[in-house]
């Protein structure tokens, strides 16, 4: 049995695979290309690519990200953070 920190821990490590992930697929960048201060401009990540990344986010971890998170997206850490805000609800939550 996990204790609360080892499954929020676990959570965590897996949101940030999940990202990394989605983010290499889109780009067809191996995972090694960048890191959580990478800014999205220097991996040519321009405001609909971003978009196209963060709907493919909310298809894998079926939550629903408000638009406004859009704008203060500059590195790929600030996806993970913006995710793990409470703003970022579960699909299931608003049925």
């Amino acid at each position: 049995m996990f204790s609360l920190n080892e499954l929020r821990w676990e959570m965590a490590v897996n949101l940030q695979e999940t990202v990394f992930e989605t983010i290499s697929q889109e780009l067809s960048l191996p995972l090694e290309a960048f890191s959580l201060e990478t800014p999205l401009e220097e991996l040519g990540i321009d405001s609909l690519k971003a978009i196209t990344i963060l709907y493919e986010l909310e298809d894998r971890l079926d939550i629903e990200i408000p638009n406004e998170v859009f704008d203060s997206i500059k590195n790929v850490g600030d996806i993970i953070r913006q995710l793990q805000h409470p703003t970022a609800t579960s699909a299931v939550d608003q049925s």
